[in-house]
């Protein structure tokens, strides 16, 4: 132990001591050695010690991928993301390779202006998840803070937590979009409908929308304004059955799915308890919270003709064994009309700082207080932006969201959404047209102009 000592400064001694005096056939001195440290021992020619090879994982990426791949422990186990997906299922001796849906390219892109927004709004944290809206695939997922692999245990626990895929956030108006593709899947409304914002009170409950627009609103008008009182009116239409339908069928109400351990249940009321107040509150994104992973799956089928597919951190084609789960939940109907709609909000409305010249982008802007000591705090938010581009034929599906943003002179103080996600997801989309150097969109081309001239004015107004 002493001889040891002398090459191992940091050794402790006397627990060695006590290990080697116990009837073991085997003890370890100490792993990971230095080149340096390895050929010290080879000099001293020890008798009953030897050198045993072994293997380390390292990751080429560092903090990158922390939260998807995860980390191993000393013995390579698998302790977290998708190393502990691949220990569990024992993948490791059934195939050469796993491969991994996620693209280093916009998992840059993602983390570098997720980072970035986090410091100009001075934000707690921050989320992003780029999605293939055709297969399901993710191809960028980001939660910050991280942690280096190499060390989990060196940082903060918080920076363990995966927000994307555990954290569960009341989510506001980007809950709008679902219930106004449920209310078109059923019937409830057309896009030429109309309702009367002037008021709206439920069990005692004045329903307010953040920019009064009092008397008759179009269906589009609602949307883009992101009425409160239109979304009441809608989901009252669409009736408790409806909702708890559809949001079965989007996975909504249940644990989600994916190659990682790391996943969080929604949390809601029982639904015996669901009353119209509830169901009006569920409506603009309160009283129901999920997974910006849960939002984002169940967004795949609003933008992409209808069509729900599973999310997955796997390469995926046509011939993977669960792409049978991939179903058809709106009609290619419904999917249109909110598109529609979804461009509308960005063209004209609060996801305007979203929009990229040329590349329709469609999305809705979510602003949702956070409760703090048990009440909500007008000055304390989650604020998000979930959009598709482009939205004449869906490639990519991205949701971001910052963690209890400030205003900043730039915003004139403001710190919702619309000012600082959509503008994080503008620069997003920017970088991936240009990766891929995706081609702009002619306005005159007859899809562009489908998606880009929606009347919403009603007939007469001014």
């Amino acid at each position: 132990v002493h001889e040891l000592s002398e090459i191992f400064n940091d050794l402790d001694k006397k627990k060695l001591l006590t290990e080697l005096k116990k009837k073991k056939n085997f003890v370890w001195v100490k792993r990971d050695l230095s080149p340096k440290e390895k050929q010290l021992i080879y000099n001293f020619s020890i008798p009953g010690f030897d050198l045993i090879n072994t293997t380390k994982r390292v990751y080429p990426y560092g903090n990158l991928f922390a939260h998807s791949i995860g980390y191993v422990d000393i013995d390579l186990k698998g302790l977290a993301g998708i190393e502990r997906y691949i220990d569990e299922n024992d993948l490791a001796n059934k195939t050469k390779t796993i491969e991994l849906s996620l693209d280093v390219r916009l998992q840059n892109i993602l983390h570098e202006e997720i980072s970035y927004s986090i410091e100009k709004f001075n934000a707690k944290g921050g989320s992003g998840i780029i999605v293939n809206p055709q297969n399901g695939e993710i191809l960028a997922m980001v939660s910050k803070p991280d942690f280096n692999p190499h060390y989990p245990g060196h940082d903060n626990p918080q920076a363990l937590f995966n927000s994307v895929t555990q954290g569960v956030y009341e989510l506001g108006s980007c809950m709008k979009a679902l219930i106004m593709a449920i209310a078109f899947d059923i019937s409830a409304i057309t896009m030429h409908d109309a309702y009367d914002l002037t008021y709206m009170q439920v069990s005692g409950f004045n329903i307010k929308d953040t920019k009064p627009s009092k008397g008759w609103n179009s269906i589009p008008q609602i949307f883009l304004n992101s009425s409160n009182i239109g979304l009441s009116q809608i989901v009252l239409e669409i009736g408790k059955h409806n909702l708890q339908e559809y949001l079965k069928k989007l996975m909504l109400l249940d644990k989600l799915n994916l190659e990682i351990v790391e996943c969080s249940k929604p949390l809601y009321k029982p639904v015996s308890l669901w009353n119209d107040l509830r169901l009006i509150t569920m409506s603009y994104g309160y009283s129901i919270s999920e997974s910006p992973a849960h939002l984002i799956q169940a967004m795949i089928p609003v933008v992409n003709g209808g069509i729900f597919h599973p999310l997955t951190l796997k390469k995926r084609n046509n011939i993977t064994s669960n792409y049978h789960e991939s179903r058809r939940i709106f009609k290619e109907e419904t999917s249109k009309q909110m598109r529609q709609l979804l461009r509308i909000v960005v063209s004209k409305g609060t996801g305007k700082k979203a929009n990229v010249n040329g590349y329709y982008i469609a999305g809705k802007t979510g602003t949702a207080n956070k409760v703090i000591n048990g009440k909500y705090d007008d000055n304390r938010r989650i604020s998000s932006f979930f959009g598709v581009m482009p939205v004449t034929n869906p490639q990519f599906l991205l949701f971001v969201n910052l963690d209890d943003p400030s205003g900043i002179r730039e915003t004139f103080g403001f710190a919702g959404g619309a000012w600082t996600a959509a503008p994080t997801a503008k620069a997003i989309f920017s970088r991936i047209a240009t990766l891929f150097a995706l081609n702009k969109i002619d306005s005159n081309d007859e899809d562009a102009q489908f998606y880009e001239n929606i009347e919403y004015k009603i007939t007469n107004e001014t």
